[in-house]
């Protein structure tokens, strides 16, 4: 990779990371230009070269979050325990939920983030279905990852950072008819 294309990467990273920072601390209202820029360390014109709209850059953040979320663990690449700690992440971490609760808002009437959306989800069932023997259409998979995300919502309004229950996904995946192999359980 050349100097230019570095230097390039490093900004859109800082602008992402700062961005993915403010919109998990304080939610959508709270990302601005202005406000993303200075926490980045860039200038506002650097933001708006690469992400010239805010639909931009919430569209970015919610793969760059999607990403975080699946970067395997080291010493467990590809393990069923990485996966399963990833949806957790994904779903039951209350500053990842407000963000994608956020996410989910701003959607309504922007077309792109819809299609991010949909395409977070099916990267979500394409990572869960293997685990189950089932595709990623399966429609006991698509349900089973709606109940997570309506879990991790109740858990988010219902619980203090304190006192966070835990969620048996094996249990939780029985009542859809899907079962793990022994060795796999968690």
């Amino acid at each position: 990779m050349n100097r230019m294309a570095m230097v390039e990467k490093s900004a859109r990273q800082r602008i992402l990371d700062a961005a993915l920072k403010i919109l998990r601390k304080e939610g959508v209202s709270a990302l601005t230009q202005t406000r993303v820029a200075a926490a980045a360390g860039l200038r506002q014109s650097h933001l708006t070269y690469y992400f010239p709209r805010k639909t931009d850059l919430l569209a970015a953040t919610l793969e760059a979050s999607h990403a975080q979320a699946h970067k395997p663990k080291r010493g467990s690449i590809g393990s069923d325990v990485d996966t399963v700690e990833a949806v957790r992440a994904l779903m039951f971490e209350r500053n990842r939920m407000r963000f994608f609760l956020s996410v989910v808002a701003q959607a309504s009437d922007q077309s792109e983030i819809r299609a991010t959306l949909a395409a977070h989800a099916r990267g979500v069932a394409e990572q869960l279905a293997p685990l189950f023997g089932r595709t990623a259409d399966d429609p006991d998979i698509i349900a089973f990852i709606d109940m997570l995300r309506g879990m991790g919502l109740r858990l988010l309004l219902e619980s203090d950072d304190k006192r966070r229950p835990t969620v048996d996904i094996d249990a939780l995946a029985a009542r859809f008819g899907l079962r793990r192999a022994p060795e796999a359980r968690l």
